[in-house]
C-alpha cells in the first residue's frame, strides 16, 4: 500500500479506515508504522467511515513526562481504545491513526466492511513483549515521536492551517502557558499539580457506580488529601482539575485497572473513577491534544442527590 498521501488529511473531512490486511502490510515485524503500533482494538474499525476531529502535531507522553512531535497522525471523532487486548485497561485513551491507514472518502475504493474480531487481530498484532509487558500506543509514544526542537512553534502554524485550532486559541493558550512558567521561575509556585502536606495520604471508599452524580470537593479539601508531590496514594491531582472544584458531574465509569505507561505493567486502581465530559485540554503542556480523561480518587468527590 502507499504510505504517503497527496495532501495532509484535515479536520472535519471524512475518511475510511483501510482494509485490515492492507494495514497489516504497512507494518513492521513489531506491528508498527514509524514506531506507532496498530493495536488489536483498532481492527474493528477497518472499512468504516469516520470524520477526522483533529490533526495531531504534538503529544505529551508519560514515560519521561515530555512533549514530543508526532507526524502524519489524526484523531477520528471520539474513537477511544477499549483496552480489551491489553488486560482490560480502562483508561479510554484516544486512538492515534496514521494517515497511511486511512483513505479520503472521495478516493476510497469499494470494499467489504470487514468484521475483524479483536482476538483475530491479536493473533497478528503483538500487544505484549516476550517477558509479558504490555505494548500499546501510549507505551510506545517515545519511539513514535521526536524531541521538541527550535522549530517547535512551527507546529502551531500547522495547527492553524489545518484548522485544528484557531489563531485566538493558539495565542491564548501559549500566553497562559508562558505566564504560569514565569510565575514558577519567580515564585517557585508549582504549576503542574496541587501541593499538599501529608506524609501518608488518607483513603475514602464511596463505591461510586456509572451514572451516579458527584460534586468535586473544594481545592482546600483536596489539598488535605495530598502529599508534597500532589499525590494521593500515587495518583496526582493535576492543577487543570482545579477548575472543576465545587461542580457537579456524573460518573462515567470506575477505573479499576490500567496499563502504567512507564512500567508497561497492568496495575490495579482502587477508589478511583472517571467523570463524564471532563478531559485534559493540555493547556499547561503546550496544547497537547490527546484529550485524556482525568482520574479522580473518590476522596476528592462526594455523592450528591441528582435532583
Amino acid at each position: 500500500m502507499k504510505t504517503n498521501q497527496q495532501k495532509p488529511l484535515r479536520p472535519n473531512t471524512f475518511v475510511r479506515v483501510r482494509p485490515f490486511q492492507e494495514i497489516i502490510s504497512s507494518l513492521d515485524q513489531e506491528g508498527k508504522l514509524d514506531g506507532l503500533p496498530f493495536m488489536p482494538e483498532m481492527a474493528k474499525y477497518c472499512g468504516k467511515r469516520f470524520m477526522i476531529s483533529k490533526r495531531i502535531e504534538r503529544t505529551c507522553e508519560e514515560t519521561e513526562g515530555s512533549m514530543r512531535y508526532i507526524r502524519d497522525v489524526v484523531f477520528l471523532e471520539d474513537l477511544r481504545c477499549d483496552g480489551l487486548a491489553h488486560g482490560g485497561c480502562q483508561k479510554d485513551c484516544m486512538i492515534f491513526w496514521k494517515e497511511a491507514w486511512l483513505q479520503p472518502e472521495e478516493q476510497a475504493s469499494e470494499f467489504d466492511n470487514e468484521q475483524i474480531l479483536e482476538d483475530q487481530a491479536a493473533a497478528q498484532l503483538p500487544s505484549r513483549t516476550p517477558d509479558g509487558l504490555f505494548i500499546c500506543q501510549s507505551t510506545e509514544l517515545i519511539k513514535a515521536t521526536t524531541p521538541v526542537s527550535f522549530s517547535y512553534f512551527l507546529s502551531y502554524i500547522n495547527d492553524i492551517q489545518s484548522k485544528t485550532y484557531s489563531i485566538l486559541q493558539v495565542i491564548r493558550i501559549l500566553i497562559y502557558a508562558f505566564l504560569i512558567r514565569v510565575r514558577y521561575r519567580l515564585k517557585g509556585t508549582e504549576y503542574r499539580y496541587l501541593r499538599g502536606q501529608q506524609e501518608i495520604t488518607p483513603v475514602e471508599s464511596l463505591n461510586l457506580q456509572p451514572g451516579e452524580w458527584v460534586q468535586v470537593k473544594t481545592k482546600e479539601e483536596i489539598e488535605e488529601t495530598l502529599d508534597l508531590q500532589g499525590r494521593n496514594r500515587g495518583l496526582q491531582f493535576n492543577k487543570d482539575m482545579i477548575e472543576y472544584c465545587g461542580e457537579i458531574y456524573r460518573v462515567l465509569k470506575r477505573l479499576e485497572m490500567m496499563v502504567h505507561e512507564p512500567s508497561q505493567k497492568l496495575i490495579r486502581m482502587k477508589d478511583t473513577v472517571i467523570l463524564e465530559n471532563i478531559i485534559c485540554e493540555g493547556c499547561r503542556r503546550g496544547m497537547c491534544p490527546r484529550e485524556s480523561y482525568f482520574f479522580w480518587r473518590e476522596i476528592w468527590l462526594k455523592r450528591v442527590d441528582p435532583s
